[in-house]
């Protein structure tokens, strides 16, 4: 009961503005043919496209570039038809159909491309009881090209509204970020995984316009976004260094301040400040060490503050970069509409579940004969998730939903006359329910029940017997999901986190490598990879919560939080080793240790031994330390430029190292 409460709870709630825009687009092109049906007399025909529009319009990816939605939205027309056709065909073959149906449902639980929408109008076709044809097909294939031209009308003069929207987006988390350098480890990390997931959203949406010919093209914009959020990280390590050597640094958060106001409000006057106060603060960093040489502690703080310098410099030169989402620019084209094959992204269990799950509400359905048994099919299929704790949360949903919506459809029907009417509140609901279902699940399943019913069932009245009919068939679709969630393979994350967590210490010891190797032009496609393999293993834990009786151990969630400082330590060597080549030959060796290690864990987790000791580790640090001491001496003696350059890179290079050696033995430990 308290897990039901705390899904109405957070599923009536609305955490972002529902986008009414687009709410209106969809439910002008699924009431115009209905429109058209009534005015014309030909309530069926229209019921048939509008039924079209609807479905076309229930597998949109709403807020994706042009072409990718393009992509998408025609080939969910070309499975509706497909799968309406399938369904009549078997219509006369219950038992047929019942293994029919359950083959569409278990393709669309393996290939994300197929979607929930074909096996909705397969099921349709099949209680439709229409004669197999291409007929009935076309006109749903019409209602979907009608969503389509309603959907890409815009074009021309709006398709680069999403990358602009992603990329203004983007630079407001990573501006976050730099006004939060000062926040305590939780904030930041938060702050931290809302620019880090802006960033991915950014780069998707300008994958589309690659022309890395134009100096104002996306993906040029989204190189210089990201080099602000790796510099980002650096800087919040280094001017912590520096704070610990002295109680303030001027000019420094003036500077850190003016580029975050620049990165939020994208106004040339506010850039033009902001490179202002970076050059006062380079200035301040230079009077610094002209004026240290001589004193070991100033040389020490001098030869930080450079690198706090470099790095403030080199965000300066990437908010420059950026520029302004609004000037971005792409060649004109059409959507690229390349087919590709559907990339599987559920695992096969789940496909199997639901497959399964609605072969046996099919069969259930065609023993009992009811003719509205069409909902109870409806249910098990939207309401089986890939986990049984989401299943029960899409159930409660999608039950409490249907209680309110179904009593408003049997009051409407009952009491409203006229199908232009009807067809006004097909508008509104179709407005709303789109709109809604961006945000709020529990709204959605409200609104789109009275609408499923009116499209359906347009041309014939509703009475209230009918309407509980339905509410009891929606109820008892909701008990056999979680039947099916609760029984069919319910517990099968276990088995995948140990190749997670392989993933996780090999991509992470890839990356560490690569640095080692001052491979600096791939460094940032393996901090991407690191990043999705700690994602891949988060999901997993997270699903392993919401199987029965599952539990995530405390242990591998410490050990995303390790590897995700690993991957800000590699960040922090690479704004370091970018100011020279001085120095350089001990914190490879270094590295090289880190990157076996993390490979070595890798290893030992794969087999299910333990992993040897990391005493080296330590070794090599207190080597490294001895040199900096060293250096301070020989720098403070004589003015040595290599001597000097060699001690900058030094000073700020022991701490990173020292932070990259520790997380990555604890990494090792968490996972072990």
């Amino acid at each position: 009961m308290r897990g039901a409460a705390d899904a109405l709870r957070t599923g009536f709630s609305l955490p972002a503005r529902p986008p009414w825009g687009y709410g209106v687009l969809c439910g002008t092109a699924v009431a115009a043919p209905l429109l058209a049906g009534a005015l014309a007399g030909d309530l069926r025909t229209g019921g048939l496209v509008a039924l079209g529009t609807y479905l076309t319009a229930f597998g949109d990816t709403y807020g994706q570039p042009y072409g990718t939605r393009a992509r998408n939205l025609f080939g969910q027309v070309v499975l509706i038809m497909l799968g309406f056709w399938l369904g009549s065909l078997v219509g006369p073959y219950p038992w047929v159909a019942v293994v029919c149906i359950g083959l569409v449902a278990c393709a669309a639980g393996h290939w994300e491309a197929v979607g929930m929408s074909p096996v909705l109008a397969t099921v349709i076709g099949f209680y439709d009881h229409l004669p197999p044809s291409w007929g009935p097909s076309a006109l749903l294939g019409l209602g979907g090209l009608l969503f389509c031209a309603f959907a890409l009308a815009l074009w021309p003069v709006r398709r680069l509204d999403p990358l602009r929207q992603a990329l203004r987006e983007a630079a407001e988390a990573l501006a976050d970020m730099l006004d939060g350098l000062d926040l305590p480890e939780e904030d930041w990390v938060e702050a931290r995984e809302r620019a880090s997931e802006a960033l991915e959203e950014a780069g998707t949406a300008a994958a589309p316009f690659h022309n890395a010919d134009d100096e104002r093209s996306p993906d040029r914009y989204v190189a210089a976004l990201t080099r602000v959020f790796h510099e980002s990280v650096a800087l919040r390590t280094l001017r912590a260094q520096a704070l610990e050597a002295r109680p303030t640094v001027p000019r420094l958060d003036e500077a850190v301040a003016a580029l975050s106001e620049a990165l939020r409000e994208e106004d040339p006057e506010a850039l033009r400040e902001a490179i202002a106060a970076a050059g006062e603060f380079a200035e301040y960093a230079a009077n610094v060490r002209v004026g240290g040489e001589t004193d070991p502690e100033e040389l020490r703080y001098a030869a930080l503050l450079g690198q706090v310098r470099r790095c403030v410099d080199r965000i300066a030169v990437a908010v420059r970069a950026s520029g302004v989402a609004e000037r971005v620019r792409a060649a004109p084209r059409l959507p690229r509409l390349s087919w590709q094959i559907p990339v599987i992204t559920r695992p096969p269990r789940h496909a199997g579940r639901l497959g399964l799950a609605t072969a046996l509400a099919m069969a259930l359905a065609v023993t009992i004969r009811e003719p509205y048994a069409i909902w109870f099919v409806f249910t098990v299929l939207v309401g089986l998730q890939s986990t049984y704790g989401d299943t029960v949360d899409r159930v409660v949903l999608r039950v409490a939903g249907t209680v309110v919506g179904t009593a408003v459809a049997a009051l409407i029907l009952a009491v409203v006359p006229g199908p232009l009417t009807v067809v006004l509140i097909v508008w509104t609901f179709a407005t709303i329910g789109f709109a809604l279902r961006e945000v709020s699940y529990a709204y959605w399943s409200v609104v789109a029940t009275p609408l499923a019913l009116m499209l359906t069932d347009f041309s014939t009245r509703i009475d209230w017997h009918a309407a509980g009919v339905r509410l009891l068939l929606t109820a008892a679709g909701g008990v056999a999901a979680l039947l099916a969630a609760r029984l069919l393979w319910p517990r099968g994350e276990a088995g995948r986190i140990n190749g997670r967590v392989v993933d996780l210490l090999r991509t992470h010891g890839r990356l560490v490598r690569t640095l080692a190797e001052r491979d600096l032009d791939e460094l940032a496609d393996h901090i991407e990879e690191a990043g999705r393999t700690a994602d891949r293993l988060t999901e997993s834990l997270d699903r392993l919560e919401k199987e029965p009786g599952g539990r995530a151990p405390a242990e591998l969630r410490h050990a995303v939080d390790e590897a995700r400082k690993v991957r800000d330590d590699v960040m922090l060597l690479s704004a370091v080793i970018r100011g020279g080549d001085t120095g350089w030959d001990a914190t490879a060796a270094i590295l090289d240790m880190v990157a076996d290690r993390l490979e070595t864990v890798a290893e030992a987790v794969k087999k299910g031994s333990r992993a040897p000791e990391g005493d080296e580790l330590d070794w090599a640090l207190a080597a490294l330390a001895s040199r900096v001491d060293t250096l301070m001496e020989e720098a403070a003696i004589r003015e040595d430029t290599a001597v000097r350059r060699e001690l900058r890179h030094t000073v700020a290079a022991h701490p990173a190292l020292r932070a990259i050696c520790a997380d990555a033995l604890r990494l090792g430990e968490r996972v072990a």
